[in-house]
């Protein structure tokens, strides 16, 4: 750990010596991280790009180190500097990730109430989830009482091809993002899974996509089938997907049945909220 060296400025931020830091009490964090942080979050505070001067007021640092953190902030793409006055404002990376931020936002505002009432009319454990770079992840379930335990819950990743989301997200997917994943996918020791050749997966695919579902028999959970529906934004990206767990054998996972007529009706209810 690095001591904090004050002498400069007589602040405890504006310091040469950007280590590991960690106030008493508190997890250890990298100091330079946070320094980035305050910079970005005090060009924030503005309502369009700002000068050197401005953003090391507004950070209560001084120039030569706002200076120093803006390069690396401009060679990561979170900063941009304009060529003709010299501004900084947001890069492509930072309005990235604040568009991802704002459409999780939306995706759980919107989808929350849309799973509760599916939870209560099918009388059926149901979730959704999402793409991410660690796979396919639940990320609002709202359960039921069943004889079969259902060990998943909100932050968990499933399999790509074992589960209804994420044999979901291996058809809707850009397929090099689905190669590189199945590459990178780790067995779980609680959730069975398996990996299809190359003409099954295809196969598979589009039947997923001709149907507009999916669905597992006891291949993710013995004892539990699912369905699941992609919600699909109007350039047909996948945004996220509904889906409903029930007990094997009393669970109708076929096309024409309730839980899958009901999420591809919520699926529809949820692309109109979304605009």
């Amino acid at each position: 750990m690095t001591s904090r060296d004050t002498s400069k400025t007589g602040s405890a931020w504006d310091n040469d010596r950007e280590g590991i830091v960690a106030p008493r009490g508190e997890q250890i964090g990298v100091q330079s991280v946070e320094i980035a942080g305050r910079i970005l979050k005090a060009l924030a505070s503005f309502d369009g790009p700002q000068t050197l001067s401005a953003l090391s007021a507004a950070a209560k640092l001084s120039s030569a180190k706002v200076h120093r953190y803006l390069v690396s902030l401009i060679r990561e793409g979170f900063v941009e500097q304009s060529a003709s006055d010299g501004r900084y404002d947001f890069g492509g990376a930072a309005r990235l990730i604040g568009r991802a931020a704002e459409n999780r936002l939306d995706i759980v505002r919107i989808g929350t109430p849309l799973l509760s009432q599916l939870r209560d009319d099918l009388q059926e454990t149901v979730f959704m989830g999402v793409w991410t770079p660690r796979g396919p992840m639940v990320i609002v379930w709202f359960d039921i009482v069943r004889p079969v335990s259902v060990i998943l819950r909100p932050g968990s990743i499933l399999p790509l091809h074992t589960s209804a989301l994420g044999l979901i997200c291996a058809a809707y997917m850009p397929p090099d993002i689905i190669e590189r994943a199945l590459e990178a996918e780790a067995p779980q020791p609680v959730l069975r899974s398996r990996k299809l050749t190359k003409s099954k997966r295809a196969t598979l695919v589009e039947r997923i996509r001709q149907n507009g579902f999916s669905a597992v028999q006891g291949d993710l959970i013995n004892g539990l089938d699912a369905v699941a529906v992609p919600v699909l934004n109007h350039r047909q990206e996948l945004v996220a997907c509904l889906a409903a767990v029930g007990s094997s054998g009393q669970f109708d996972i076929s096309a024409s049945g309730r839980a899958v007529r009901a999420l591809k009706a919520a699926a529809r209810r949820f692309v109109r909220s979304l605009g």
